[in-house]
């Protein structure tokens, strides 16, 4: 799996409810059964800028401009809709390529080193080679944005406002919380003009899971 979309956003106060149960009873079920899509996974902060980080593991960068994929987008669901109009907030959504991907097993706490300069590569393979996988780090990738420069605005994002975006971001997966926030601490120090957040997993799902 080579594509990635990596959403960062904040739910409105007072919606918190409907918004659990838009993602857990439709939303998440919804974008799994488009083609390509592979695995999905939800996150809230420990510590960071927005409230949750939520990833979709697509089978290459191409699938998040499917016409089947565009389609959702254009035409989105009643609940989806009132969730775009009310709940999503400060939202930041990146299509993004996999690279230097490292470690089969995942971890449930995620810190994420996202920048928005231009070619960000070499700047976040510094900050991943600082960090090697042993018993507390299990995972660790580079998202390196694959987005078009010029692409039309969807339905959704109509609804809910323009998205910011990213042009790349480390992503590592520890075990336990204690580790996750020295590593965040540590890069926060080296990379200050960086966006770092520490995330727990709430939950995955993968496309074979689906009933």
């Amino acid at each position: 799996m080579r594509g990635i979309l990596a959403i960062w956003n904040d739910c409105a106060r007072g919606r918190e409810a409907a918004y659990e149960e838009w993602y857990q009873e439709e939303h998440l079920i919804e974008r799994l059964w488009v083609g390509g899509f592979c695995v999905g996974r939800r996150y809230e902060a420990i510590v960071g800028t927005r409230q949750f980080l939520t990833t979709y593991e697509v089978n290459r960068p191409e699938v998040l401009a499917s016409a089947e994929y565009l389609e959702r987008l254009a035409h989105p669901t009643e609940r989806t809709a009132a969730i775009m109009r009310s709940g999503f907030s400060n939202m930041c959504r990146t299509v993004c390529e996999r690279r230097r991907i490292q470690g089969a097993i995942r971890g449930g706490v995620a810190v994420t080193v996202a920048l928005t300069e231009p070619n960000p590569l070499t700047r976040l393979s510094t900050a991943a080679e600082k960090h090697a996988l042993g018993i507390e780090l299990a995972h660790s990738e580079i998202w390196i944005s694959a987005e078009k420069a010029a692409t039309n605005t969807s339905a959704e994002e109509l609804l809910r406002g323009r998205d910011s975006k990213i042009s790349g971001c480390l992503a590592l997966e520890f075990l336990r919380q204690e580790r996750a926030l020295r590593a965040a601490d540590n890069i926060r120090r080296a990379c200050a003009d960086a966006e770092i957040g520490v995330y727990r997993l709430l939950c995955s799902l993968r496309r074979e899971e689906l009933a």
